[in-house]
């Protein structure tokens, strides 16, 4: 990979660090108790490597009009690696739930209300942005019949987005106007219907009603979808650290730096070794990783500082958001024959300071629309104790 790129990371940091920080002056958000930071503030940093996997890939879908993953280790797993990760993450965080409330009873209507809200609004605002876009593209006219735009719609709003059916009123490559980061959602949603079959599991009483319909609707979700059993093993190993930091026999021992060291180097052999972070190594030395962090190892202070939670309060936003201001700047903006002609240089000083809107917008939509709903999520979990 060109070198110019790498020499972008210093600048890509700085431009992020004074973003956040600056965001958060104008528009401020408090930060809530977490008894996960490290946590919380991995994320952030997660979602941000999402946006950095996409550019690589607009960068050469913008000079071939081929959307690949990237030949480079590095921003492929910038990408992959990232879901590996929220994938474990989710299940760890809801495994341990279960684990912390094995004695009381779960509401489990209450419990998927609760993710509604959590979730679903900003997805929502998400794809209604994409909506507005396709009609502006396709210059407000109607090009497919009804049945086709409905049955498009509906793939949209329940994430049953792929390259082949993701074209809305027949617009070639709809997919790229988020860049395509709907995939993972189906997947989060089976971990959450199948919970109650992981209750199960580990002996807690349930409601053998909700267990049926949890997960006869995950077996629903898998076979629209398609979905693919090799993406649920991050979720195993999201289950195994919860069982592993539910011992608390690493709680003390994992928090050493020379851990942090470890947990460095496993990410780097990684890496160095794989093009993709979907592969059986990757994914446990994943697990490893964040068990590390799971223990309170904040890697020298930096996951548990101010500005790495601040950042992970709008992970959800970036997520969602980022495919979609990136191409509003290369279409819109820039113009993609343009912008097929940038060098390096131009191009990642372009991501660079795409960077500061992309913040703006998202501790926005933060604080909009995701964290007024968040009070009735906490409610919400407070009742279903999940």
């Amino acid at each position: 990979m060109n070198f110019t790129i790498y020499a972008f990371f210093i600048p890509i940091l700085v431009v992020l660090v004074l973003s956040v920080l600056l965001v958060n002056k104008i528009i401020r958000i408090d930060l809530p108790e977490m008894k996960y930071p490290e946590i919380d503030g991995l994320r952030g940093y997660l979602a941000f490597f999402v946006f950095l996997h996409h550019a690589f890939i607009w960068q050469v879908f913008l000079k071939t009009t081929d959307w690949k993953d990237p030949e480079s280790n590095l921003f492929n797993q910038f990408g992959e690696t990232s879901v590996v990760f929220f994938f474990i993450i989710t299940s760890f965080l809801f495994t341990t739930k279960l684990l912390t409330n094995k004695t009381r009873e779960i509401d489990w209507s209450n419990y998927l209300k609760s993710r509604f809200l959590r979730l679903f609004p900003m997805y929502i605002f998400s794809i209604i942005v994409i909506f507005i876009l396709v009609a502006c593209l396709t210059n407000f006219n109607i090009r497919v019949p009804f049945s086709e735009n409905l049955k498009s719609v509906l793939s949209w709003i329940f994430f049953n987005v792929s390259k082949k059916n993701s074209n809305l009123n027949g617009l070639e490559n709809t997919f790229i106007l988020n860049a395509g980061i709907t995939w993972t959602l189906p997947y989060e949603w089976v971990f959450y219907f199948l919970l109650p079959l992981i209750a199960l599991f580990f002996k807690i009483k349930i409601n053998y009603k909700a267990l049926i319909g949890f997960t006869i609707t995950a077996a629903i979700i898998m076979v629209i979808n398609k979905s693919s059993l090799r993406h649920f093993m991050p979720f195993v190993g999201g289950i195994c650290v919860a069982l592993l930091i539910n011992t608390k026999k690493f709680n003390t021992i994992l928090k050493q730096k020379k851990y942090t060291i470890l947990a460095l180097l496993l990410l780097a052999v990684s890496v160095y070794f794989f093009n993709s972070g979907r592969k059986p190594f990757p994914i446990i030395s994943a697990s490893i990783v964040f068990l590390i962090i799971a223990s309170g190892n904040n890697f020298f202070g930096v996951l548990s500082s101010a500005f790495s939670r601040k950042l992970g309060q709008i992970t959800y936003s970036i997520y969602l958001l980022h495919g979609i201001l990136l191409f509003i700047i290369f279409y819109y903006i820039i113009g993609f024959e343009e912008a097929k002609a940038l060098t390096n240089i131009e191009y990642w000083s372009i991501i660079t300071l795409s960077i500061i809107p992309l913040i703006l917008i998202c501790q926005l939509s933060f604080k909009y629309i995701e964290h007024p709903l968040m009070s009735l999520t906490k409610n919400r979990n407070k009742k279903s104790q999940l």
